[in-house]
C-alpha cells in the first residue's frame, strides 16, 4: 500500500513538473520594444485638420547626424542614412497632423532628374516650385545604446537600450531669422529571456536608435505644431 501511495505521489508530481515546466517554455522567449519618454512632451495640441487648400507650408531643409556614434554604421554612398531616416520620420508626424502641406527639398535634384524625364527644362522645373512658410532645420546631437543582462535560476535577461537627443530649429525662409528650437529626448528598449536553454536572446537590434529618435521627436512635436500654427496660422500675422 505505501508502494502505490508513493507512485502515486511521484506521479502527480512528475505531472505538476511537467506542467510547470511547460508554462515557463511557453513564456520562453520574448521580446518587446518600448518607448519611454524621458523629456516633456509639452501640451497636448487638439486641434481640427486643416483643411488641403489651407495648410500652411513647410519643408525640411537639412537634418544631419552630428554624433560619432555609429559613424561608419548609419553611413553609406548615399550619405547620411540617420539623417534622412530622422527627416522621415519627423516629416510623417507633420503630415499626420493634417494640418500642414510638408514640400521637399532634400531630394530637389531626384525630382529635377525626374522632370528632365517629362521634358521639363531646369527654368520650368523651378517655376513649378512651391515656397514654404517655414524651413526646419534638425539635428541628431545625442545617440547611444546599451546592453544589460542577468542570470537567474532557470533562465537569463537581455536588454538593449537606445537613446536620442534630436534638436529642431525653425526658420523664416524669408528673413533667415531662427523663430523657434526644441529639444527632445527618448529612447527605446528591447528586451528578451530564455528559460532552460530554451528560446533565445535578441541580436543586435538597428531599428532601436530609429526607435529612439522617433521617441525624441514625439516628445517635442506637440510643442513644433503649436508653434507653427501660432506663427504661420491662418489668424496670425503674415511672416515677415
Amino acid at each position: 500500500m505505501n508502494t502505490e501511495n508513493h507512485a502515486d505521489s511521484l506521479a502527480r508530481l512528475t505531472a505538476a513538473l511537467l506542467i510547470l515546466l511547460a508554462a515557463t517554455l511557453q513564456g520562453g522567449c520574448t521580446a518587446r520594444a518600448i518607448h519611454e519618454g524621458v523629456a516633456d512632451r509639452g501640451p497636448v495640441v487638439v486641434a481640427a485638420p486643416v483643411p488641403e487648400a489651407a495648410r500652411r507650408k513647410v519643408a525640411i531643409g537639412r537634418f544631419s547626424n552630428e554624433t560619432t556614434y555609429g559613424a561608419g554604421l548609419f553611413t553609406d554612398e548615399h550619405g547620411d542614412r540617420l539623417g534622412k531616416q530622422a527627416a522621415d520620420i519627423l516629416a510623417r508626424h507633420l503630415a499626420a497632423s493634417q494640418r500642414f502641406l510638408v514640400l521637399e527639398r532634400q531630394d530637389l535634384g531626384k525630382l529635377q532628374a525626374e522632370a528632365q524625364l517629362m521634358g521639363l527644362s531646369e527654368e520650368q522645373f523651378r517655376k513649378h516650385l512651391i515656397g514654404v512658410d517655414a524651413i526646419i532645420l534638425g539635428s541628431v546631437v545625442e545617440l547611444g545604446r546599451e546592453t544589460t543582462g542577468g542570470i537567474w535560476l532557470v533562465g537569463k535577461k537581455k536588454t538593449q537600450r537606445a537613446r536620442a537627443r534630436v534638436v529642431l530649429r525653425l526658420v523664416d525662409p524669408r528673413s533667415g531669422a531662427v523663430f523657434y528650437t526644441a529639444e527632445g529626448a527618448g529612447d527605446a528598449t528591447l528586451e528578451s529571456t530564455s528559460t532552460l536553454g530554451f528560446g533565445g536572446t535578441a541580436g543586435w537590434d538597428s531599428t532601436l536608435e530609429g526607435e529612439a529618435i522617433d521617441a525624441a521627436i514625439v516628445n517635442m512635436i506637440h510643442n513644433v505644431i503649436a508653434t507653427l500654427d501660432a506663427r504661420i496660422g491662418p489668424d496670425s500675422v503674415p511672416l515677415r
